[in-house]
């Protein structure tokens, strides 16, 4: 098994705020072959948790880059600090809104009206 002790080059960062005056950052690693036919993309949580870095797998570098970012989701989303109100971001549409996509089975987590196509029928009445 792939033991990663940092996400390598960050392509993408985010912060979001902790207990209104601490920070959660998210970095995003470059994707990368895990093996001739397996892509991975590390991420990692700095501020919450283990801070241990993780990697989710794909076919191509895209998969591997839109499943760290669903992952990323549902970890922030269901986690214990969210779901006591001390996790937020300021770009979110809505209130609650950390801005990441969440996989299908999990989208009720999300705050009605917040991003990544999570509710738009929803809200649009379609």
């Amino acid at each position: 098994m792939l033991e990663l002790k940092d996400v390598g080059e960050v392509i993408a960062s985010r912060d979001l705020t902790l207990d209104k005056t601490g920070k959660l950052t998210v970095l995003i690693g470059k994707p990368q072959r895990l093996a001739d036919i397996d892509w991975y993309c590390p991420y990692q949580k700095v501020g919450i948790g283990s801070g241990k870095v993780k990697r989710a797998a794909g076919v191509d570098p895209v998969q591997a880059l839109a499943m760290a970012l669903s992952m990323l989701g549902a970890e922030l989303y269901c986690s214990q600090e969210y779901e006591a109100g001390r996790l937020s971001w300021d770009g979110g549409a809505v209130e609650g809104d950390l801005g990441f996509p969440v996989p299908p089975n999990i989208q009720d987590v999300l705050p009605r009206g917040a991003g990544g196509g999570s509710n738009r029928n929803q809200n649009t009445g379609k």
